[in-house]
C-alpha cells in the first residue's frame, strides 16, 4: 500500500497541509541567483560535526549525569520524607481517634448527666405540680367549708328572723287582743252608764 493512500485521507490531510500556503495558478519559478541559495547543512552535512561541537555535547551529557544524581538524591530524600509524614501521620490519627473517643465519652457523660439533671427537673416539676394540687384541693375544701358556714350563718340569720317575725306577729296579736279587751270593756262600761241612765230616768218618772 502506498503512504500517498494514508496520507491523501482528509481526516489526516489536515495535519499535513501549510495553513501559510496560497494558491496559484501560475507557474512557481525558484530564485536561482547565488544569494537565494542555502545549504541544507542537516541532510548534506549531517556526517561532519567540528570538534567543538563533540565537547559542548560531552559537557552537556555530563552536566545531565550530574542534575540526574542531584535529582535521584533529591527523590530519595523526599521518599523519607514522605514515610516519616506518614508515620507522623498515622500516629497523629491515632492520637486523634484517642482523643475523638475520649470527647466522645465525655459527651455521653454529660449526656447521661444532663438526662439525669432533666428527670431530677422533671421530678421536682412533678412534686410542686402535686403541691400545687394539694394546695388547690385544700383551698377548694376550704372554700366549701366557708361556704357551708356562710350558708349556716344564713340560715341561722334567716331563723332569727323568722322567730323575730313570730314574735313580732305574738306582740300584735297580743296589742289587738288587749285593744280588743279594752273595747269590751268599755263597751260594757257604757252598757252599764246607759242601763244606770235608764233605772235613774224611770225611778224620776214612776
Amino acid at each position: 500500500m502506498s503512504l500517498w493512500s494514508w496520507v491523501n485521507q482528509p481526516e489526516e490531510l489536515k495535519n499535513f497541509q501549510n495553513p501559510l500556503f496560497e494558491a496559484n495558478s501560475l507557474v512557481i519559478w525558484p530564485s536561482v541567483a547565488p544569494q537565494s541559495l542555502q545549504l541544507w547543512e542537516g541532510i548534506f552535512l549531517r556526517w561532519n560535526r567540528p570538534s567543538r561541537y563533540l565537547d559542548e555535547a560531552e559537557e552537556e551529557m555530563k552536566r545531565i549525569i550530574d542534575y540526574n544524581r542531584f535529582l535521584q538524591d533529591k527523590v530519595n530524600s523526599m521518599k523519607k520524607q514522605i514515610t516519616q509524614t506518614e508515620t507522623e501521620g498515622k500516629v497523629d490519627e491515632v492520637d486523634e481517634v484517642d482523643k475523638v473517643d475520649e470527647m466522645d465519652k465525655v459527651d455521653e457523660v454529660d449526656k447521661v448527666d444532663k438526662v439525669d439533671e432533666v428527670d431530677k427537673v422533671d421530678k421536682v416539676d412533678e412534686v410542686d405540680k402535686v403541691d400545687e394540687v394539694d394546695k388547690v384541693d385544700e383551698m377548694d375544701k376550704v372554700d366549701e367549708v366557708d361556704k357551708v358556714d356562710e350558708v349556716d350563718k344564713v340560715d341561722k340569720v334567716d331563723e332569727v328572723d323568722k322567730v323575730d317575725e313570730v314574735d313580732k306577729v305574738d306582740e300584735v296579736d297580743k296589742v289587738d287582743k288587749v285593744k280588743k279587751v279594752d273595747e269590751v270593756d268599755e263597751v260594757d262600761k257604757v252598757d252599764e252608764m246607759d242601763k244606770v241612765d235608764e233605772v235613774d230616768e224611770v225611778q224620776e218618772n214612776p
